[in-house]
């Protein structure tokens, strides 16, 4: 028989390596979440502060006895419009009223409330007033990675009547509104539609609305937004300062990598 002195006692290693792989696992989930949540709190602060850091430039657009032309309801512009006011700078402004939600009836109390001089005017005065008009300066829902811009509905119009009078037509966007997606891309949805019952009544207009019973019946759309393409933006002004159209995709490329594309 075999001593017992020389018996070598069998262990299994199955069990420390289980126990140093739920280990291991256990510190990448620690640490991938602490990074995720130090992320989101740095989107926050940014998402905070660009509009001070917008405004903060306001000076050197806004001058004396200018007329500035605005559509929706922007927090950013309406910060960047006080900031030069502060700055002692008179100046007008005309809000179209952004029909049929009337964002710009919002705006406009605002603006008169921080005592700056404002005129509402309809939607289809855009182009009857734009000749009067020094500047347009417009919030944006999300600047494309071709420069374009998706805004509320109605800023193409006034786009189109700025470029037709040769007024500069301004954007003001955060870092945290720029798309890494172009336009054609099947997966940029460029807008959605609102309730009917914004645009007309029910019933006054049940007996014509289309329910798919014949011909003659009346169909209702109520989009939100509008795309504005970047030969028809003049600059955009960001939290980093301000910029032409075509060097948008360069700063899209600063804040995204190709793995945020896939992802």
């Amino acid at each position: 028989g075999t001593p017992e002195s020389a018996t070598v006692p069998y262990t299994s290693s199955s069990g420390a390596d289980s126990e140093s792989k739920t280990a291991d696992k256990s510190s990448l989930t620690r640490k991938l979440k602490h990074d995720v949540i130090e992320g989101v709190n740095q989107l926050i602060q940014e998402i905070a502060g660009c509009h001070e850091q917008i405004a903060e430039q306001a000076i050197e657009h806004i001058h004396q006895n200018e007329v500035i032309l605005t559509l929706g309801s922007s927090r950013t512009v309406l910060e960047f419009l006080c900031a030069a006011k502060e700055k002692k700078r008179s100046f007008r402004v005309f809000v179209a009223e952004g029909a049929p939600r009337y964002q710009g009836h919002l705006l406009a109390k605002e603006l008169v409330a921080r005592g700056l001089q404002t005129t509402v005017i309809t939607d289809s005065a855009v182009f009857a007033m734009i000749s009067r008009v020094n500047m347009v300066i417009i919030g944006a829902h999300a600047v494309m990675a071709n420069g374009g811009v998706i805004g509320p509905v109605g800023v193409n119009m006034a786009a189109l009547a700025a470029q037709k009078h040769a007024v500069p037509f301004v954007v003001l966007a955060g870092s945290h509104k720029l798309c890494p997606l172009y336009p054609h891309n099947p997966e940029v949805l460029l807008n959605e539609l609102r309730s009917p019952s914004e645009l007309l009544d029910f019933g006054e207009f049940s007996d014509c609305l289309d329910f798919g019973a014949g011909s003659g019946s009346l169909q209702v759309v109520n989009p939100t937004f509008d795309y504005v393409p970047p030969n028809l933006v003049s600059l955009f002004i960001t939290d980093t300062g301000g910029h032409n159209p075509s060097y948008m995709y360069r700063l899209i490329a600063d804040y995204y990598s190709a793995d945020d594309l896939v992802m």
